[in-house]
């Protein structure tokens, strides 16, 4: 069973080795050591503290339609996203995920509740998208 992928989680971010499952973040690659605050969406999709920090200052109108990685669901040309500009080549990493505003700001929230994270953030400077 080494190196496969884990029947339970079909996203490419967790996979099998060695009969224990690893966890990375789907931006990035980085395998999770229980130490590097992540955040799980929808199917086991993961995105770690530093691509979401990233994604909050470089997020920017999609060129073209894409599938948010954390709550899978497809977004229309234009819609505010993030995808990894310079992922690293880890087995964990999905080269197409992308991660809409809404799922950004979410994610952001929850890291700045963690009392235990060194992260806060202020919503008003990375505010709600009008529809």
């Amino acid at each position: 069973m080494d190196n496969q992928r884990s029947p339970c989680y079909p996203s490419s971010m967790q996979r099998e080795e060695n009969g224990y499952i690893v966890i990375s973040c789907d931006f990035c690659g980085t395998d999770w050591d229980e130490v590097i605050p992540m955040i799980e969406g929808h199917h086991g999709s993961i995105i770690c503290l530093s691509c979401l920090q990233t994604a909050l200052d470089a997020a920017a109108p999609a060129e073209e339609e894409f599938d948010c990685a954390m709550c899978l669901q497809n977004k229309p040309v234009g819609t505010k996203h993030w995808q990894h500009s310079n992922p690293t080549s880890s087995e964990g990493l999905n080269e197409n995920a992308h991660i809409c505003w809404d799922d950004i700001r979410q994610a952001a929230k929850a890291f700045h509740k963690d009392k235990d994270i060194d992260f806060k953030w202020d919503p008003a400077k990375y505010p709600p998208i009008k529809s």
